[in-house]
């Protein structure tokens, strides 16, 4: 498996997101796991989701996968720990991580938010850039960057 050096790693993830950034959201496609194992890919590694790909394209397709796997967590744990993704308390620029997001729901979470004056948030995968910044997925806005709390995150680099 080729590894890369450190010194490789920003280029890298800048090339990789901007690829991300002129593509659409689409489940199967570009989604939250889908950025983590073409990232992870791109560095060497196996692919994470080869027995998923192709697999889904809807939410619903996502959702019934998820909950098949014991949902996100457990399948990124399972799948990362089976390509030797060793997981990792301090993540670094291009490590991969799970993190707590805003989500668009539906209205009744809407309002059971608004009745528990919390935000709806869902976990989601991404890729650490910085302290303070990920980069993600969207449904609606495609890649974006912001300070989402870390979860669990997986070292990427070789080196």
């Amino acid at each position: 498996m080729a590894g890369f050096l450190m010194t490789d790693i920003e280029a890298m993830v800048a090339d990789y997101l901007d690829g991300v950034a002129s593509q659409r959201f689409g489940y199967g496609v570009l989604d939250c796991c889908t950025l983590m194992a073409d990232w992870v890919v791109r560095c060497g590694w196996p692919d994470p989701m080869a027995d998923r790909r192709g697999g889904y394209s809807t939410f619903r397709q996502y959702r019934a996968a998820m909950r098949r796997e014991g949902w996100i967590v457990r399948s990124c744990s399972r799948r990362f720990a089976a390509i030797g993704l060793s997981e990792t308390a301090s993540p670094q620029l291009g490590d991969v991580c799970l993190v707590t997001a805003p989500v668009v729901g539906r209205a009744r979470d809407l309002r059971r938010a608004l009745r528990r004056g919390r935000p709806l948030t869902g976990v989601t995968g991404a890729i650490y850039l910085a302290e303070g910044l990920r980069a993600l997925v969207s449904t609606n806005a495609g890649l974006v960057m912001a300070d989402l709390p870390v979860l669990r995150a997986w070292r990427v680099s070789r080196a």
